[in-house]
């Protein structure tokens, strides 16, 4: 029995043995599939986004040109009220283009890690209020209340203020697109912890995934607004920060929070 056990053992010992060279084979073909694939992705990403840069290039001269000659026909007294018509209608629409062209081009720019972040002294509240006047006419055309509440003891946040001034506007712009007629959006400020946290407060449907919110997937049809927050995202990570989504009884809630100073 003593020899059949031996035996026994040393058949054990030599299949682990031939096992082990196979398992390593299998663990290294593995990571040079996984290197690859990571690889492509690279590849494609940057494409892609060099792919979105060069197409806001070429659209925004014929573009610019578009706004041009609307704003010289929208300035002629002797236009009948149809002849008007037609070119505000022209002249909306250029301007609804330029915004998704300059939305591409600044998500091409964070794609491709284009991005220096300068640290700058920034009111959360100054930076707030500023925002509200440039989304104050596309409130006005839903008859929207634009509401601002900051506290009085906010700390001063050391960031990017060309980044921070971006993912402002454009969070509250995605606020402004949700909400339907005649409602309200909500801005507020107050000191965290580690820094501040802004919410948004719409009015508009709830949204299937929160926890997706600001992440643009290849599959989805977004809108501006769903694109300007895709870029807020991508700010407010760069900029050490986070935002998330939840939904309330009316509308949903935008939480962004920015540290007291940028990530080393």
């Amino acid at each position: 029995m003593t020899s059949a056990r031996s035996n026994a053992d040393g058949g054990s010992t030599a299949k682990a043995a031939e096992a082990a060279p196979r398992s390593a084979s299998s663990t290294s073909n593995s990571t040079e599939l996984l290197q690859t694939e990571n690889e492509e992705l690279r590849r494609s990403s940057k494409y892609r986004s060099l792919f979105l840069s060069r197409l806001a290039h070429e659209l925004r001269t014929p573009l610019t040109s578009i706004l041009g000659f609307s704003e010289i026909l929208l300035s002629q007294e002797k236009l009948t009220d149809a002849q008007r018509g037609f070119c505000e209608r022209i002249q909306s629409s250029a301007q609804q283009l330029q915004a998704h062209l300059n939305q591409l081009s600044d998500l091409a720019k964070l794609e491709s890690g284009q991005t220096k972040l300068s640290g700058d002294r920034i009111s959360i509240a100054e930076m707030i209020r500023d925002a509200l006047p440039a989304l104050q006419r596309s409130a006005e055309k839903k008859r929207l209340k634009l509401v601002r509440e900051t506290a009085e003891d906010l700390p001063i946040v050391i960031s990017d203020r060309a980044r921070v001034r971006q993912l402002i506007y454009n969070a509250l712009a995605y606020a402004v697109s949700r909400s339907p007629e005649a409602a309200s959006v909500k801005a507020r400020a107050e000191a965290s912890s580690g820094g501040v946290v802004i919410t948004i407060v719409d009015s508009g449907d709830p949204i299937s995934e929160p926890a997706r919110v600001g992440i643009l997937m290849a599959d989805d049809n977004s809108s501006t607004g769903e694109l300007g927050l895709c870029i807020a995202r991508q700010n407010v990570e760069l900029l050490g920060g986070s935002i998330s989504a939840r939904n309330l009884e009316t509308g949903i809630e935008l939480r962004i929070e920015l540290p007291i100073r940028l990530p080393a």
